[in-house]
């Protein structure tokens, strides 16, 4: 009887244990609904087909998410929206993960490799159309791969590029060999980068104030990632060309001077033509390049370098909260200014030892 009491006075405290087990699994799985429930929301806001620019506001939810989740959650409601179909809605796509890429967690650039297949597909299929937002969908998603496979075979690099003097100096492991490639990747990197701005700018007629309509500002509202790329991937090839040169023949390292020059005009004019337009005036400070590229071929000349610095200031207004006009018939305050560039480089040949000028170690401050 003891024996069948005490067994009797057991089993009221198994059910309640049996109950928290199961309402701990329910509460689980409410909550792993709500979130995926609330990243649908937020990307169905941020990425739609009105040709408005992204709001920060929701593209600054899907970061916030992604901390938890990396990128699953955001491909498996992307991949419920027609990217194929409605360019507008894909060029959209493409601003939301660029900046995921850029600012989410770094786990997102793992996790959205393996929908690098699909991306190419899709920018191959966008690339058929020779104008208007299917043409930019195509260059975009192009330059997002880029940024992808970089990332990926150079782990060390975050998304948002940012790196000390050091932490670039470690990249290449001291050898030689790694410094060439690397430079040659970013140089790949860069032109992507490049593409895009160059599309976005002859797609839009700047004879007309285009920064101050909506569909002028869907186009432009990505530049303002792609003028952060830039400022890195171009301080870094800098530095690095320094480091070559110190090292490699000049001779051999004509193809690098080169193509560097060609990337140099490209990028001092856009940021020129940016920062004169009224979108980003509130947005963004976007700096500008030196009158004449740096002279490789004297090594004392790395000390002169200063890198680029964008900051994005603490109280500008937000995307959204732009001025907006819904009509065309405006007559430009900012009309595009054409630069001309002097000669790139010298005739002198010092060379300096492998190392970067701890001179020229800078803090870069980014407000992102």
């Amino acid at each position: 009887m003891d024996r069948v009491k005490s067994s009797m006075q057991q089993v009221p405290n198994a059910i309640p244990k049996v109950i928290r087990r199961t309402g701990g699994a329910n509460s689980l799985e409410l909550e792993k609904e709500n979130f995926e429930r609330g990243q649908a929301v937020s990307i169905n806001k941020a990425i739609n087909t009105q040709e408005v620019a992204v709001k920060e506001k929701h593209a600054r939810n899907i970061l916030i998410l992604s901390e938890c989740k990396g990128a699953h959650t955001f491909w498996a409601a992307v991949n419920r929206l027609p990217l194929s179909s409605n360019a507008v809605l894909c060029w959209k796509f493409c601003h939301v993960f660029h900046k995921l890429l850029r600012d989410g967690h770094p786990n997102v650039i793992k996790d959205s490799m393996r929908n690098k297949a699909d991306l190419t597909d899709m920018s191959r299929m966008w690339g058929h159309l020779s104008e208007g937002y299917g043409k930019l969908c195509s260059i975009y998603l192009k330059l997002l791969i880029t940024k992808m496979e970089f990332h990926i075979k150079n782990p060390r690099f975050p998304g948002n590029l940012q790196m000390s003097n050091r932490q670039l100096d470690e990249a290449g492991e001291n050898d030689v060999n790694n410094f060439f490639q690397l430079t040659v990747e970013m140089f790949d990197y860069l032109e992507c980068e490049l593409n895009l701005f160059l599309g976005v700018f002859s797609s839009l007629d700047m004879s007309r104030s285009v920064s101050v309509t909506a569909a002028g500002q869907c186009r432009l509202a990505p530049l303002i990632q792609v003028i952060l790329d830039c400022s890195h991937l171009y301080d870094y090839t800098v530095k690095l060309l320094f480091k070559l040169h110190s090292c490699l023949p000049a001779d051999t390292l004509q193809g690098h001077r080169d193509r560097f020059q060609e990337q140099f005009k490209k990028l001092k004019s856009l940021f020129y033509r940016s920062s004169n337009l009224q979108y980003f005036k509130r947005l963004i400070q976007i700096p500008q390049l030196p009158e004449n590229p740096p002279n490789f071929l004297r090594a004392s000349a790395l000390s002169e370098h200063i890198s680029p610095v964008v900051v994005i200031p603490a109280e500008s207004s937000s995307p959204e909260s732009e001025h907006v006009v819904e009509t065309d018939d405006l007559v430009d305050m900012d009309p595009p200014v054409e630069t001309k560039f002097d000669d790139l480089f010298g005739t002198s040949a010092a060379i300096d030892p492998f190392n970067f000028n701890s001179q020229n170690e800078q803090k870069r401050t980014h407000v992102e």
